[in-house]
């Protein structure tokens, strides 16, 4: 994590007239797992896996203020040796600071994580394993004021710095700066014009690049518990070491719904991520959709995710392009006041040119709560991939057990 985010904890706690009381809280879990094919390949090798994960989150709010913070870790140990021993963090630390009074607002954030070596495949599945995953250090500080005009207008104008990194020496890092002004007009209680331009300038070993995006756009508020968003308009890169360019259509748009029982959400848009295993930034269009209904003692939700993601570097339009087409459901059922049972389905189709990928996960899993602060768990988990590539073919069995201690 950056040093300079200790400086600003600092700096916000001396800053700070009045501070709420803080919260903490600690965990720490012990588990061990049977996993038959812990390296994920053919015939592949079983072991045992002893993991050892603590935990420890961290919110103190001040009225100007807000520091946040959470880490978790995970040992894990392979008995047999099949794999080397592993230590893996998702930490994240989180600061605001009003400098001005509803003015001038600071805003540090720093996140390491676990990520996929290959971004199409979508966001790192807690529940999968550590195989073709990396750690990845995002750093972002942004400095932005927001000012009023009149009654009805208002606006956001700042700078963004972003830096990310690997903790492996042969992925590039890449530092990001954007400038950005976001403003809306109300029309009415429900309706508001929303508008916005960011300038943004990428530079990484092999490549510098230039994005240039406006929009325009609305929101409504159609019921109380209803809200629909669309925002749209030209984006165009340039890419200055290989003298090429490539423009597109940007949007960003959701619709979300709170029926009491049932919860919608809707979302659609672009976005732009870097790809660990190739250095470029990839161009992301994707549409999600989950519905969520609750009974008294059943939570049950089913998703879906359609993303396509293109790299638009190559002039021509000769970059690779992946369709990724995720669908899934999961379902929690209270057994007892102490007594909890999950379970989860999952089909994920990666479609590349020249080989396509299908992964099946299905988990269940039981949750016992010998007290307040100590929970025992239990869960079945598997996973199915199917390819063209022949590494890619496999099946993979874990049954563990877990115990849980808060503090």
């Amino acid at each position: 994590m950056k040093n300079y985010l200790i400086a600003a904890f600092f700096l916000m706690s001396a800053v700070s007239p009045a501070w709420a009381e803080p919260e903490w809280t600690a965990s720490l879990s012990v588990s061990e797992e049977y996993n038959d094919n812990t390296r994920e390949e053919r015939h592949g090798k079983d072991d045992f896996v002893t993991t050892v994960r603590p935990g420890l989150s961290y919110k103190h709010e001040g009225a100007r203020t807000l520091l946040e913070t959470s880490y978790r870790g995970a040992w894990s140990h392979y008995a047999y040796g099949t794999r080397d021993q592993e230590f893996n963090h998702d930490a994240m630390i989180h600061g605001l600071l009003e400098a001005w009074e509803g003015f001038l607002f600071l805003d540090v954030r720093d996140t390491y994580r676990l990520v996929n070596q290959d971004r199409t495949r979508g966001e790192a599945l807690e529940e999968d394993s550590t195989i073709d995953q990396l750690q990845q250090n995002t750093f972002i500080f942004s400095p932005y004021i927001t000012p009023r005009f009149g009654e009805r207008a208002q606006a956001k104008v700042g700078y963004a710095f972003t830096n990310i990194w690997y903790d492996e020496d042969d992925r590039d890092s890449k530092n990001i700066h954007r400038g950005f002004a976001d403003a809306e007009y109300e029309l009415s209680g429900r309706t508001s014009l929303l508008s916005g331009y960011s300038y943004t300038h990428e530079l990484w070993e092999d490549e510098t690049l230039d994005r240039n995006i406006f929009y325009l756009g609305g929101r409504y508020a159609y019921a109380e518990n209803g809200v629909v968003y669309l925002k749209a308009g030209p984006q165009y890169t340039r890419y200055r070491d290989r003298d090429t360019s490539s423009s597109s259509l940007f949007w960003d748009a959701g619709l979300d719904h709170d029926f009491g029982a049932v919860l919608l959400h809707l979302g659609t848009g672009v976005s732009f991520e870097d790809d660990p295993d190739t250095g470029e930034t990839y161009e992301r269009m994707f549409g999600t959709l989950r519905l969520t209904k609750t009974w008294s003692r059943t939570t049950a939700s089913v998703f879906s995710t359609l993303e396509e993601y293109e790299d638009r570097s190559d002039e021509g339009g000769d970059g690779e392009e992946v369709r990724r087409t995720l669908l899934g459901m999961n379902l929690s059922h209270e057994l007892s006041p102490r007594l909890t049972a999950t379970m989860g389905l999952s089909h994920d189709f990666q479609d590349r040119s020249d080989d396509d990928t299908r992964r099946w996960y299905a988990n269940i899993g039981l949750n016992y709560a010998l007290s307040e602060r100590v929970r025992l768990g239990c869960w079945y988990r598997f996973k199915d991939s199917s390819s063209d590539n022949e590494e890619e073919e496999y099946q993979v069995n874990r049954v563990g057990v877990q115990i849980t201690m808060t503090f």
